[in-house]
């Protein structure tokens, strides 16, 4: 219970699905969260029930794509808890499911924005803190999509992708202040974002829904949890050695 004791977290994305079950099970094991999404009510409520559950968390609106509300976020964490452990860039968004060609400029910005460029500002804040605090972690939750081509896809893709050379560069980068970078790549996950089309999928059934199935071995979809239980490991002193790398936590769909 006790794996993040003392240790500062901000979790972005935390109103729903990875981001609010990894700030409840981040508080479970001992961490103070800061929690941060762009859905002021939604991620006031993920404070108030971790509060309730005796955990430190307070929530800070904020827009992942905006400079100065990430400078904003960071430097309350700071101001509240007196220091900064781990970062936790999780929030992200999926463009409609279409080729290149029917996909929106608005669209594509908007997923290179929160799912690229949020990591980027997110990181290039927190970065000082953790320099000054003499080391910490940041972990981001990229996808299978990462590292593979998909029907109908590309900017969601593509944005994972950077993410994920992101992440490696910044490995390099700031090893020497023993600051970790590493990724979490989930498969299919039932968070909110998921959630209507995997409904729609399930209910009609047939071969889709066995596909779905099929493409991850062990035979379930990922829940928020299973995410998050990967999170706590690579933010914990167990991870102390691991740097720049990408686990893989998905039903075995990356094994085909």
């Amino acid at each position: 219970m006790d794996r993040l004791k003392g240790k500062v977290a901000i979790i972005t994305g935390a109103g729903s699905g990875i981001g609010a079950a990894t700030a409840q099970i981040f508080a479970s094991e001992g961490a103070k969260v800061v929690l941060a999404d762009i859905r002021a009510e939604a991620v006031r409520s993920v404070a108030a029930h971790i509060e309730a559950a005796h955990g430190e968390a307070f929530a800070v609106q904020t827009d992942v794509r905006d400079a100065e509300q990430v400078r904003r976020m960071v430097e309350k964490a700071v101001q509240r808890f007196g220091k900064l452990d781990i970062l936790v860039n999780n929030a992200g968004v999926r463009a409609s499911r279409s080729t290149v060609v029917e996909l929106t400029e608005e669209e594509f910005d908007q997923t290179m924005a929160v799912d690229l460029k949020g990591v980027w500002l997110c990181s290039k804040f927190a970065i000082p803190e953790m320099i000054r605090n003499g080391g910490g972690c940041i972990l981001t939750t990229s996808s299978i999509s990462a590292t593979t081509g998909q029907r109908l896809q590309g900017a969601y893709n593509a944005a994972k992708g950077g993410v994920e050379v992101l992440t490696q560069c910044m490995a390099l980068d700031f090893a020497q202040y023993k600051i970790r970078c590493n990724n979490v790549n989930p498969a299919w996950v039932r968070t909110e974002m998921n959630r209507a089309e995997l409904m729609e999928m399930e209910a009609r059934g047939g071969k889709e829904w066995a596909e779905v199935l099929r493409l991850h071995p062990l035979g379930r979809l990922g829940e928020p949890e299973d995410v998050a239980w990967a999170f706590v490991y690579l933010a914990s002193d167990e991870a102390s050695w691991v740097t720049g790398a990408s686990l893989y936590v998905d039903g075995g769909y990356s094994c085909q």
